[in-house]
């Protein structure tokens, strides 16, 4: 059976994806056999008539996949809002039945499947669905990602206490560095969100190749739990 992992931030802008890449490369080259995808983007720009997803991109690039962009992103908006209100002011609306389909095709030719979100846990998707009713749906995991800055505390354990509320499991946190090490949010994290802290992931380049972002996993992060239980 697949395992299912979605990545979720704090909030936008906390390091998610490009964390998000250097993991899946990370796992892709210890061999695991997974596929990447983003669900849903915003803000996604149009070249020579075709949508470019940036985000979805990166995933395609990192985890060394053929797979196409369709098959990586479902639902793709140039408006760079929440996914609810970019898809209505696109005339557009996000089916969470066809997301189910959307994570169920990407899940079927792998044994991990990385999924990142959009913004927060409880980003709207649409007007009766928030992102983490659709993840508690999926019974998928979840990896927190969060900058290591003042605030950092309150708005993971938040987002600890929203996943808990309705029944998702949570890997751990990862601590995107910023720029003040002597904050404690770790262990803060750690013992008041008993849930495990993965590390805390330094200060990359948004430019950097896959396998330098990978090379700062190994070396920052504990990743044996991403590959616990999956074939040899």
């Amino acid at each position: 059976m697949t395992r299912t992992i979605f990545i979720t931030g704090t909030g936008t802008d906390v390091g998610k994806t490009i964390v998000t890449r250097a993991l899946v490369r990370a796992l892709v080259n210890r061999r695991v056999r997974l596929n990447a995808v983003k669900p849903v983007e915003s803000g996604v720009p149009i070249i020579d008539g075709n949508p470019a997803p940036p985000d979805g991109t990166a995933l395609i690039r990192a985890a060394k996949t053929c797979r196409s962009m369709a098959q990586t992103c479902r639902y793709m908006f140039r408006t760079p809002v929440s996914p609810h209100l970019a898809a209505r002011l696109e005339q557009e609306s996000i089916d969470e039945g066809a997301l189910h389909h959307f994570i169920q095709e990407a899940s079927s030719d792998c044994d991990l499947l990385v999924a990142e979100g959009a913004g927060g846990l409880l980003v709207p998707l649409n007007d009766s669905t928030l992102y983490a009713d659709f993840i508690a749906r999926t019974r998928a995991e979840l990896l927190i990602i969060t900058p290591d800055i003042l605030g950092a505390i309150n708005n993971t354990l938040l987002t600890i206490e929203a996943a808990r509320h309705r029944q998702i499991p949570i890997v751990g946190v990862i601590l995107n560095q910023g720029p003040n090490r002597t904050l404690e949010n770790a262990e803060a994290i750690g013992h008041f969100g008993n849930t495990p802290v993965l590390g805390t992931f330094p200060t990359a380049d948004t430019q950097a190749d896959d396998d330098t972002l990978a090379a700062a996993a190994e070396a920052h992060l504990h990743l044996d739990i991403f590959v616990k239980d999956l074939p040899k």
